[in-house]
């Protein structure tokens, strides 16, 4: 038993230099994506397609509001002297542009956020590319994002690569 022990303590003794020598060996870096995204010229274009498709499903929805509150008030002005059946063919017309208007609200949110994607990740993946390029040449092990919010400590050790990174972008 006395063998095992001394044999066991003269592990951990050799084990916690070498721990202590691979840990030293850590070379880490932080960017912010954000930022660097910012400083993208192709984010200016992107943006531009994305405003524009915006602004073109925001009149097709102005307008499909229009219809509705002018049959709405039709209705309302009529109201009283609607026969049942004009009545009930009025209501649900109406109910049918409104759901028509809730659908095309829905599906213009998911696809304005589909369009975001699809212009923002080539962007993004080109940054990825850069950041792994620069950490590879430079030695790094770990590179650390602070824009998106969960290094809660940067230490003075680490160094901030987004200017390595936007030379290799702009280059």
């Amino acid at each position: 038993m006395k063998k095992f022990m001394s044999l066991l303590f003269s592990a951990l003794l050799v084990s916690i230099p070498l721990s202590s020598f691979t840990q030293g060996q850590l070379k880490i870096g932080h960017v912010n994506i954000n930022e660097i995204m910012i400083e993208m010229p192709e984010r200016d274009s992107a943006q531009v397609k994305l405003t524009n498709e915006t602004k073109e499903i925001q009149s097709t929805y102005e307008e499909m509001t229009v219809e509705y509150n002018k049959l709405l008030d039709e209705y309302q002005k009529g109201l009283s002297g609607y026969a049942e059946l004009v009545k009930k063919t009025k209501e649900a017309e109406l109910i049918d542009k409104q759901k028509r208007l809730a659908e095309f609200e829905q599906n213009a949110a998911a696809t304005l956020e589909r369009r975001n994607s699809e212009l923002i990740q080539p962007i993004y993946d080109k940054i990825i590319k850069a950041i792994e390029r620069v950490a590879t040449e430079n030695g790094f092990t770990y590179i650390l994002d602070t824009g998106k919010g969960s290094v809660v400590f940067t230490s003075k050790e680490s160094q901030n690569i987004n200017s390595m990174v936007l030379k290799l972008l702009k280059s």
